[in-house]
């Protein structure tokens, strides 16, 4: 389209159009205040005021800006994108809604540091380090990302970590797999996508949980999983008291 960028006033948050033909734009325009307020009510059981949380597969940054709400501004949002395409979106949507207390890594997050290649389809929402994995069949671009550890690239910055939410299109178990001292210190919640289409990751991520002492929130079934859907994953001793 010409005439450049606008933005659109969802009364929750501020979004940018560009037209460039990523599909997951579309759909945050399109869906975006439905998904926002039933996000915002499941996740307010889990983070508050002042809490911090981590956003691993932020995108532009949607869900980073519900947890920026939750927090306050005496909490604080760490937000990693590894797409070279989509971080300059994160960016502008951390300044054009003044979101002052996200920090934004144009990185992914894995078991080990290291150069990556990033699958992105036509959609940003589905890009990808395991093209493999649930792919749809569609024109790829390959994009060069860099991937960090968490315990090693975040973990000393870190003081309390109340929330961990990872979508990364078959990739959860990779960023677990570099998280685990984060996961000892300060058992945060944590939300993360599971489906039958990414069944060996998705079950590699639950053991690794289980193995931290983690259990879900509602009953896991892998079999009847499928793409998009989210689970809340909750410490050993958690209680709703101590949200």
């Amino acid at each position: 389209m010409s005439g450049g960028t606008f933005w659109i006033d969802h009364h929750c948050i501020r979004l940018p159009f560009h037209g460039d033909g990523d599909r997951q734009e579309l759909y945050y325009h399109l869906d975006g205040k439905e998904w926002w307020d039933k996000e915002l009510r499941l996740i307010s059981r889990y983070l508050g005021q002042g809490g911090v949380a981590v956003d691993v597969g932020a995108n532009i940054g949607f869900m980073s800006g519900i947890f920026s709400k939750l927090t306050g501004p005496t909490g604080h949002v760490y937000s990693f994108e590894p797409s070279p395409f989509t971080y300059p979106k994160l960016l502008e949507v951390i300044q054009g809604n003044q979101y002052t207390t996200i920090s934004p890594y144009n990185l992914g997050c894995g078991r080990e540091e290291q150069s990556m290649t990033l699958f992105c389809p036509p959609s940003s929402g589905n890009a990808t380090l395991c093209p493999d994995a649930g792919m749809e069949q569609s024109p790829l671009r390959e994009q060069a990302v860099r991937i960090v550890n968490l315990d090693k690239f975040l973990g000393p910055r870190l003081e309390r970590l109340d929330f961990l939410k990872i979508d990364t299109e078959g990739f959860e178990d990779e960023v677990l797999a570099g998280a685990s001292e984060i996961l000892r210190r300060f058992k945060p919640v944590i939300y993360l996508e599971l489906s039958s289409q990414r069944r060996a990751a998705s079950e590699r991520a639950v053991g690794l949980l289980r193995d931290h002492g983690y259990n879900f929130e509602r009953e896991l079934s892998l079999e009847s999983s499928f793409l998009g859907d989210n689970f809340f994953a909750l410490p050993p001793g958690f209680s709703q008291a101590s949200a």
